[in-house]
């Protein structure tokens, strides 16, 4: 009795939670939700611990970030403080984070989580680098997921590479949540992306995403593609544009950002905003980086 009971609470939190409440959103960073969500291929400093573990070997940089994310469906919020550096003169980078997230959809118990990491990559030779981020987990919810259980998390890890054929073109592919933990709030995916740098100032991106974790199993895999581009003015002001169709919500979008630049550090401002999909949403983030001098 109490397995059918068991089954039929999670029947119906599936049919009426909205699908976005399945997952607290995903944390690209500022520069990331910027452009879209696309940069996979020029992941650099603290945006690799999100979007590609490899990418923090594509330029030497010391970067300490903290970033807050805002959702306004649901209430979610969103923390992070890290540490990147790849100046090792040993060409291996590293990272580490902290992330503590928060939700209160309505008619189901709040959800949060806090999730650690830490992350390594070095460069093959000069046209590949390889990278993993190892990360732990810890959900506290009221609700269970599709098949019964309640969301507990555990450790898991992701796995990038990333290939610079040419001076201006860079390509990755990327493995999140290698280990199964079978909730929502942690997918299992693979991700594709390729970036183009004609001039340093300019920087074009085109990603491609599966959900195997958050599908719809009578669908197959959800696909999501992004798009972006940045623009460095005077090494002083980068500005952001970006959209694309997210395949999980059924959501299409468009984002911006901009970005005020110095030798210390920069300050981040970017957003997304859904225009088509059912339960639209904004998301917003600031973000503080300081760089470290090198001596």
């Amino acid at each position: 009795m109490k397995a059918v009971w068991t089954a039929l609470v999670a029947l119906t939190t599936a049919i009426t939670m909205p699908a976005h409440a399945l997952a607290f959103g995903d944390d690209l960073g500022s520069r990331g939700l910027g452009m879209g969500g696309a940069g996979r291929a020029d992941a650099r400093g603290d945006q690799a611990l999100a979007m590609n573990p490899s990418g923090m070997s594509l330029a030497r940089l010391y970067t300490i970030q903290s970033h807050y994310q805002y959702v306004t469906r649901d209430g979610g919020h969103l923390g992070q403080v890290s540490i990147v550096d790849s100046t090792s003169a040993f060409n291996l980078a590293g990272g580490v984070y902290y992330t503590y997230r928060k939700a209160s959809p309505a008619g189901i118990p709040s959800l949060s989580g806090h999730e650690g990491g830490v992350a390594l990559s070095m460069p093959l030779g000069p046209y590949l680098m390889i990278g993993a981020t190892g990360k732990y987990l810890r959900l506290s919810t009221g609700w269970l997921e599709p098949n019964g259980t309640e969301p507990r998390g555990g450790f898991t890890a992701d796995a990038g590479l990333t290939i610079r054929p040419t001076a201006i073109l860079t390509l990755a592919v990327v493995g999140y949540n290698l280990r199964d933990l079978s909730t929502r709030q942690a997918p299992v995916g693979l991700g594709y992306g390729a970036s183009l740098i004609p001039v340093p100032e300019v920087s074009f991106a085109v990603d491609l995403f599966h959900d195997f974790t958050t599908s719809d199993p009578t669908r197959g895999t959800r696909l999501s593609i992004a798009v972006g581009s940045e623009y460095t003015m005077s090494q002083r002001l980068a500005v952001r544009l970006g959209g694309g169709r997210e395949g999980v919500l059924q959501h299409g979008y468009v984002s911006g950002g901009v970005a005020a630049l110095s030798e210390m550090g920069a300050l981040d401002f970017s957003f997304r905003q859904d225009v088509s999909g059912q339960a639209k949403q904004t998301v917003a983030v600031v973000a503080v980086r300081l760089f470290v001098p090198q001596p």
